[in-house]
């Protein structure tokens, strides 16, 4: 009980001196990919606020399911907090016996970040843009090979809805993280990947992935050359967050602190992040839960339309 108290008192000065360094982000994925490089942001946005060490444990697993139900049963003391993605909430969908509920067992605290996703081959697949991605696609008779963070997350659905929509066959090669995705298409062992922009930029910056295609409605200034997918297909946009999520029962007063502190770093340091391929947030505890249940609906039916299912 006396830990809780202490810990309460995070929206105060105190929050410099109550004991900081205990507190972990969990990240729910493998190293190198948007959901360790934001909860890096956030630990050290946190430390240097607050003093103490805030460190970045790695959990990753069944699409980012396993480090979620561990901080869901984390104590709700403010020493632990998730970095969820967006996949999280077609999970809720795409997994029908899950552990926890990602809309009653987490307090929404901030949404740190927004991650398009780009669309990249390998070079040796002979397409430079999209429609011409899609002919290629089509003309493949033993299905075109491509790789994603994992089963449900939002690259695999993305694609899933892309193959289903264009009409085309695919092998889906699931990963345990966005950067071995991007090292096995760098290799030539997939042929094609939708995934997060952050892991995918430096290897398209050196030509040994070629850019297709950005999932966003609009073409993005640091990557001006680059098409959108929309610019094809009208309204198609698909986008992922990175979030921090806390257990539920997690006093308010901690919640705020901290997203008052990563937020304000996400607006310091907005020119960094979109240098690593995110668009900053600026939702806080009070706009999240809506935004939260707003996408765990979006992407049930996203779930729905591409057919994916995870016993």
């Amino acid at each position: 009980m006396r830990r809780r108290l202490l810990l309460a008192g995070l929206a105060l000065p105190a929050l410099a001196r109550a004991q900081p360094q205990q507190m972990r982000i969990v990240s729910p994925y493998t190293p190198g990919g948007a959901s360790d490089l934001l909860s890096r942001f956030a630990a050290q946005a946190l430390t240097e606020a607050l003093g103490g060490t805030v460190v970045v444990e790695n959990r990753p697993g069944a699409g980012g399911n396993i480090g979620a139900e561990y901080v869901a049963r984390a104590p709700a003391d403010g020493s632990v907090w998730l970095t969820a993605a967006a996949a999280h909430a077609a999970n809720a969908t795409l997994y029908p016996r899950l552990p926890f509920d990602i809309l009653r067992d987490f307090v929404p605290v901030c949404v740190i970040g927004l991650v398009p996703n780009l669309l990249s081959v390998h070079p040796a697949v002979p397409v430079r843009d999209f429609p011409g991605f899609l002919a290629w696609a089509r003309a493949q008779p033993q299905g075109v090979s491509y790789g994603s963070a994992g089963i449900g997350t939002l690259p695999h659905l993305v694609m899933e809805l892309i193959r289903h929509r264009a009409g085309f066959q695919a092998v889906h090669v699931p990963f345990r993280g966005s950067a071995p995705t991007i090292t096995e298409l760098v290799a030539g062992r997939i042929q094609a990947a939708f995934e997060n922009l952050p892991p995918s930029a430096a290897q398209a910056r050196a030509g040994a992935i070629r850019p297709i295609a950005m999932s966003t409605a609009q073409r993005l200034p640091d990557w001006p050359e680059v098409p959108t997918v929309a610019e094809t297909w009208p309204g198609f946009e698909a986008v992922a967050w990175q979030a921090l999520l806390a257990p539920a029962g997690t006093p308010m007063p901690v919640v705020r602190r901290v997203a008052e502190v990563v937020l304000a770093a996400v607006q310091a340091q907005a020119a960094r992040l979109r240098g690593m391929g995110v668009e900053p947030g600026a939702i806080g505890p009070d706009a999240f839960p809506a935004f939260l249940q707003a996408e765990v609906a979006k992407w049930a039916e996203a779930v729905r339309l591409s057919g994916a299912r995870v016993e």
